[in-house]
Protein backbone atom coordinates (compact mmCIF):
# COMPACT_ATOMS: atom_id res chain seq x y z
CA UNK A 1 0.00 0.00 0.00
CA UNK A 2 2.92 2.27 1.01
CA UNK A 3 4.66 1.37 -2.57
CA UNK A 4 1.38 2.69 -4.45
CA UNK A 5 1.23 5.99 -2.38
CA UNK A 6 4.75 6.60 -3.01
CA UNK A 7 4.42 6.02 -7.10
CA UNK A 8 1.53 8.13 -7.32
CA UNK A 9 3.50 10.71 -4.99
CA UNK A 10 5.96 10.68 -7.85
CA UNK A 11 3.41 10.92 -10.82
CA UNK A 12 2.01 13.89 -8.93
CA UNK A 13 5.36 14.96 -8.50
CA UNK A 14 6.09 14.89 -12.24
CA UNK A 15 2.90 16.46 -13.35
CA UNK A 16 3.74 19.32 -10.82
CA UNK A 17 6.94 19.77 -12.85
CA UNK A 18 5.83 19.88 -15.73
CA UNK A 19 2.93 21.88 -15.36
CA UNK A 20 5.32 24.78 -13.60
CA UNK A 21 8.03 24.80 -16.23
CA UNK A 22 5.23 24.67 -19.23
CA UNK A 23 3.69 28.16 -17.19
CA UNK A 24 7.29 29.76 -17.35
CA UNK A 25 7.83 28.62 -21.22
CA UNK A 26 4.51 29.94 -21.98
CA UNK A 27 5.12 33.26 -19.65
CA UNK A 28 8.21 33.71 -21.29
CA UNK A 29 6.29 33.85 -24.36
CA UNK A 30 3.86 36.05 -24.10
CA UNK A 31 6.30 38.59 -22.43
CA UNK A 32 8.64 38.22 -25.40
CA UNK A 33 5.27 38.34 -27.84
CA UNK A 34 3.96 41.27 -25.79
CA UNK A 35 7.17 43.16 -26.01
CA UNK A 36 7.19 43.15 -29.77
CA UNK A 37 4.16 43.62 -30.38
CA UNK A 38 4.39 46.96 -27.72
CA UNK A 39 7.26 47.82 -29.55
CA UNK A 40 6.08 47.61 -33.04
CA UNK A 41 2.86 49.58 -32.10
CA UNK A 42 5.28 52.40 -30.75
CA UNK A 43 7.25 52.70 -33.62
CA UNK A 44 3.95 52.94 -35.74
CA UNK A 45 4.50 55.50 -38.60
CA UNK A 46 3.23 59.40 -37.64
CA UNK A 47 0.12 58.64 -39.48
CA UNK A 48 -0.92 55.75 -37.95
CA UNK A 49 0.01 57.25 -34.35
CA UNK A 50 -2.14 59.96 -35.53
CA UNK A 51 -5.17 58.63 -36.37
CA UNK A 52 -4.67 56.36 -33.19
CA UNK A 53 -4.66 59.57 -31.58
CA UNK A 54 -7.76 61.29 -33.34
CA UNK A 55 -9.71 58.37 -33.09
CA UNK A 56 -8.92 58.23 -29.16
CA UNK A 57 -10.02 61.51 -28.75
CA UNK A 58 -13.12 60.87 -30.61
CA UNK A 59 -14.50 57.94 -28.43
CA UNK A 60 -13.05 59.33 -25.27
CA UNK A 61 -13.93 63.42 -25.64
CA UNK A 62 -16.85 62.92 -28.61
CA UNK A 63 -14.70 65.80 -30.05
CA UNK A 64 -16.58 66.92 -32.87
CA UNK A 65 -14.76 66.98 -36.40
CA UNK A 66 -13.93 71.18 -35.85
CA UNK A 67 -12.23 70.47 -32.64
CA UNK A 68 -10.30 67.83 -34.19
CA UNK A 69 -9.41 69.67 -37.05
CA UNK A 70 -7.84 72.68 -34.77
CA UNK A 71 -6.02 70.08 -32.82
CA UNK A 72 -4.46 68.68 -35.72
CA UNK A 73 -1.08 70.61 -35.78
CA UNK A 74 -0.46 69.80 -32.00
CA UNK A 75 -1.44 66.37 -32.68
CA UNK A 76 0.56 65.99 -35.71
CA UNK A 77 3.96 67.39 -33.96
CA UNK A 78 3.38 65.57 -30.73
CA UNK A 79 3.24 62.19 -32.98
CA UNK A 80 6.35 63.95 -34.65
CA UNK A 81 7.90 64.37 -31.14
CA UNK A 82 7.21 61.13 -29.55
CA UNK A 83 8.63 59.07 -32.91
CA UNK A 84 12.26 61.72 -32.57
CA UNK A 85 12.07 60.65 -28.73
CA UNK A 86 11.74 56.77 -29.13
CA UNK A 87 14.20 56.59 -32.17
CA UNK A 88 16.66 58.51 -29.62
CA UNK A 89 15.45 56.18 -26.99
CA UNK A 90 16.67 52.99 -28.82
CA UNK A 91 20.39 54.48 -29.93
CA UNK A 92 20.69 55.28 -26.14
CA UNK A 93 19.90 52.00 -24.98
CA UNK A 94 22.42 50.35 -27.99
CA UNK A 95 25.06 52.89 -26.84
CA UNK A 96 24.56 51.90 -23.19
CA UNK A 97 24.92 47.98 -23.83
CA UNK A 98 27.98 48.42 -26.25
CA UNK A 99 29.35 50.95 -23.55
CA UNK A 100 29.23 48.19 -20.30
CA UNK A 101 30.06 45.16 -23.28
CA UNK A 102 33.74 46.74 -24.07
CA UNK A 103 34.01 47.43 -20.54
CA UNK A 104 33.19 43.25 -19.94
CA UNK A 105 34.94 42.19 -22.33
CA UNK A 106 38.35 43.92 -22.21
CA UNK A 107 38.12 41.95 -18.24
CA UNK A 108 38.17 38.63 -20.26
CA UNK A 109 40.49 36.23 -21.52
CA UNK A 110 40.97 36.09 -25.07
CA UNK A 111 38.94 33.00 -26.07
CA UNK A 112 36.33 33.83 -23.45
CA UNK A 113 36.01 37.48 -25.27
CA UNK A 114 35.65 36.37 -28.36
CA UNK A 115 32.67 34.15 -27.45
CA UNK A 116 31.23 36.93 -25.05
CA UNK A 117 31.95 39.47 -28.09
CA UNK A 118 30.10 37.51 -30.76
CA UNK A 119 27.03 36.94 -28.17
CA UNK A 120 27.06 40.40 -27.58
CA UNK A 121 27.00 41.96 -31.23
CA UNK A 122 24.05 38.55 -32.06
CA UNK A 123 21.99 40.94 -29.10
CA UNK A 124 23.21 44.11 -30.24
CA UNK A 125 21.46 43.34 -33.59
CA UNK A 126 18.28 41.57 -31.90
CA UNK A 127 18.09 44.87 -30.04
CA UNK A 128 17.94 46.79 -32.97
CA UNK A 129 15.91 44.88 -34.76
CA UNK A 130 13.55 45.01 -31.91
CA UNK A 131 13.66 49.12 -31.58
CA UNK A 132 13.37 48.94 -34.90
CA UNK A 133 16.36 51.39 -35.02
CA UNK A 134 16.77 51.10 -38.46
CA UNK A 135 14.55 53.06 -39.43
CA UNK A 136 14.75 56.85 -38.98
CA UNK A 137 12.17 58.79 -37.01
CA UNK A 138 9.77 60.07 -40.25
CA UNK A 139 9.52 63.57 -40.44
CA UNK A 140 5.66 64.03 -41.27
CA UNK A 141 4.61 67.25 -39.03
CA UNK A 142 6.05 70.39 -38.98
CA UNK A 143 7.87 71.44 -36.05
Amino acid sequence: MQLSRKIAGEFAAVFLIGAVVGGLVVWDFAANTELKQFMTKMNDSDSVMVDRINKKYVTDYHLTPDEIAQIQPIVKEMAQRMSHIRHQFGIDIISSYADYHTQIAEKLTPEHRAAYEKASSERKKQLSDLLMLDQNPSDTGAK
